[in-house]
C-alpha cells in the first residue's frame, strides 16, 4: 500500500481522536470514581457492612438525631470513627453528625459529662444516650433509644415468688433486661403490698410465674389497672397459682391443666420433649419480627373462654404447637421423661395455643389497650433467652405492648464470634499438613521435576 500525504494526514487525525477519545474517557472515570463510593464486604460475618438491624432502623427515623462526636483531630480513633459514622449516613440523611475537639470545647465538656476520647453523645428532642465504645451494637441500640417519643416503664411484679429481674441465676430475668435496658426501657420491680398502686408512667405491667399465691386486694389492683386501660405481659407457667384466676377469667383466658409436650424436639437433638418448637405464628407484628423457631420450656396451653366480662376484647391466637404435641396430665419426673408418650383417652392431643395477643377499644384514649399471655416464662429465663429466636420474641412482645410499633420490626443486634476453636485431633492434622505433609510434597514434585529434566 504507498503511503501519500493525505493517507498521513488521516492516520495523524486518527491518532488524535483516538488521544481525545482516551483521555475523554480517563476523565470520565475519574470523574465516577470520585462521585460513586461502592464497597463489598466479603468478611464471613460482614463485620465492615452495617447489620439488617441498623438498616432497617435508619429507614424507620422520621426526624433528625444529633451526634456529637468528642474526640481530638490527631487521635488514633477518629479515622475507624469517621468510616463508622459515614457507613450509617450512607442509609439516611437524619443523623446530624458534628466532631467537636475536646481541648477547644471545655464547657461543653463539663455540661454533657464526657469521660473519654470518642464518646459519642447521640440526642432527639430530650431523649440522650451516650455511647462510649466504637461499635455497631452501641451506635445502633443508642439510636433505638432516642428514637423512643417518651421514657417507657416497665413495672415487674414481684412478692409472690417471681422471677428477678437482676440476678445472675439460670432462671432469673438479668440478660433480658439489660436488653430491655440497653434499647431505652426503664425498669422497676414493684411489691403491691408495699406499694399497692401501680404508677401512671407504666407502659407495660409484667408477671412472669408466680408461685405463691396473691392477695385478693393484688388481684383487685391489676384488674383495677386493666379497667383504666393499662397494658399488661403475663408469662405463665402449668404449676402458677390458682389465686390468678378471677384475673384470667376477666381476660377471658383459660390455661389447660398439664404441660405440653412435644416429639419434635428430637430433631434437634433435645431428648426432653417438654422443650415445645413454636414455627406457626399469627400474620401479626409481634410474629412478623419473629425470624426464625423459638423454643419454649414446659410450657403450658391456653384457650379462649366464654366469660361474659371479656366480651370486648379482640383475642388473636399468636403462637402454635405443632400437630402432634400433646398435653401430659400425668406427673412428670426425671426418671420418667424418656418413656412420655401420647396416651390416647387421658391426654390431650395438639396442636394447642401457647400464646394470645388482646386489644380493646379505648374511649378516653387515642390509641388501644394491648394485652399478652404467653403459657411460659423460661424462655425468657438467662438459661433459654439465647436459644433459637427467643430474644427477638420478648423483645418484639414488649415493643407492641409499649406501642413502639416501628420498632418491633428491629431485631436485637447481636455481636458474630470471630474465634476458629479447633479440637485436639484437628490441631494435630493441621500441624501434620504445614509441617509434615506439606513439605514432602514441595520435595516430591522438586524431586520429579529434576528427574524429567535429567533423563532430557
Amino acid at each position: 500500500m504507498k503511503i501519500t500525504r493525505q493517507t498521513q494526514r488521516l492516520f495523524r487525525l486518527q491518532q488524535g481522536f483516538f488521544y481525545i477519545l482516551l483521555v475523554t474517557v480517563i476523565v470520565l472515570l475519574a470523574k465516577l470514581s470520585i462521585d460513586t463510593n461502592r464497597q463489598f464486604d466479603w468478611t464471613a460475618n460482614n463485620r465492615h457492612t452495617l447489620s439488617e438491624t441498623s438498616i432497617q432502623l435508619l429507614k424507620e427515623i422520621d426526624d433528625t438525631i444529633n451526634i456529637q462526636v468528642f474526640i481530638s483531630p490527631n487521635d488514633q480513633l477518629r479515622p475507624a470513627t469517621v468510616e463508622l459514622l459515614s457507613r450509617y449516613q450512607a442509609h439516611t440523611d437524619k443523623l446530624d453528625i458534628s466532631y467537636i475537639d475536646p481541648a477547644f470545647s471545655p464547657d461543653q465538656v463539663r455540661a454533657l459529662n464526657i469521660q473519654q476520647q470518642g464518646e459519642m453523645v447521640v440526642s432527639q428532642g430530650e431523649q440522650q444516650q451516650h455511647v462510649f465504645d466504637l461499635s455497631e451494637q452501641s451506635l445502633t441500640n443508642a439510636l433505638i433509644t432516642v428514637s423512643r417519643q417518651q421514657e417507657q416503664w416497665l413495672v415487674f411484679i414481684e412478692g409472690h415468688g417471681e422471677r428477678s429481674l437482676f440476678e445472675q441465676s439460670n432462671f432469673s430475668l438479668s440478660t433480658w433486661a439489660q436488653q430491655l435496658q440497653s434499647q431505652g426501657f426503664k425498669l422497676h420491680a414493684q411489691n403491691l403490698v408495699k406499694t399497692p398502686e401501680i404508677p401512671d408512667n407504666t407502659a407495660a405491667l409484667v408477671i412472669t410465674s408466680p408461685t405463691r399465691d396473691w392477695l385478693t386486694g393484688e388481684v383487685a389492683l391489676i384488674k383495677d389497672y386493666l379497667d383504666q386501660g393499662g397494658n399488661l405481659l403475663w408469662l405463665a407457667e402449668p404449676e402458677q397459682t390458682d389465686s390468678l384466676n378471677a384475673l384470667s377469667e376477666s381476660l377471658g383466658i383459660d390455661f389447660v391443666a398439664g404441660t405440653v409436650m412435644d416429639p419434635n424436639t428430637a430433631m434437634l437433638g433435645i431428648d426432653d420433649p417438654r422443650f415445645v418448637l413454636i414455627s406457626d405464628y399469627a400474620n401479626h407484628p409481634v410474629g412478623v419480627a419473629t425470624a426464625s423457631v423459638s423454643l419454649l420450656a414446659e410450657a403450658t396451653a391456653l384457650q379462649q373462654s366464654e366469660s361474659e366480662s371479656s366480651q370486648n376484647w379482640r383475642y388473636l391466637n399468636l403462637l402454635n404447637s405443632q400437630s402432634d404435641a400433646w398435653v401430659e396430665s400425668n406427673a412428670i419426673t426425671q426418671e420418667n421423661i424418656p418413656l412420655q408418650q401420647f396416651d390416647e383417652g387421658a391426654d390431650l392431643h395438639g396442636p394447642f395455643s401457647l400464646g394470645y395477643v388482646l386489644t380493646r377499644e379505648q374511649q378516653a384514649q387515642s390509641r388501644n389497650q394491648r394485652v399478652a399471655i404467653i403459657g411460659d416464662s423460661d424462655f425468657v429465663s438467662n438459661a433459654y433467652i439465647g436459644n433459637a429466636a427467643n430474644l427477638d420474641l420478648a423483645m418484639a412482645l414488649v415493643n407492641w405492648l409499649a406501642h413502639d410499633d416501628k420498632l418491633i420490626k428491629i431485631p436485637v443486634k447481636t455481636n458474630v464470634g470471630t474465634q476458629l476453636t479447633l479440637t485436639k485431633n484437628q490441631s494435630l492434622i493441621l500441624g501434620l499438613g504445614f509441617l509434615v505433609v506439606l513439605p514432602l510434597t514441595l520435595l516430591a514434585i522438586g524431586l520429579g521435576i529434576w528427574w524429567q529434566r535429567r533423563r532430557r
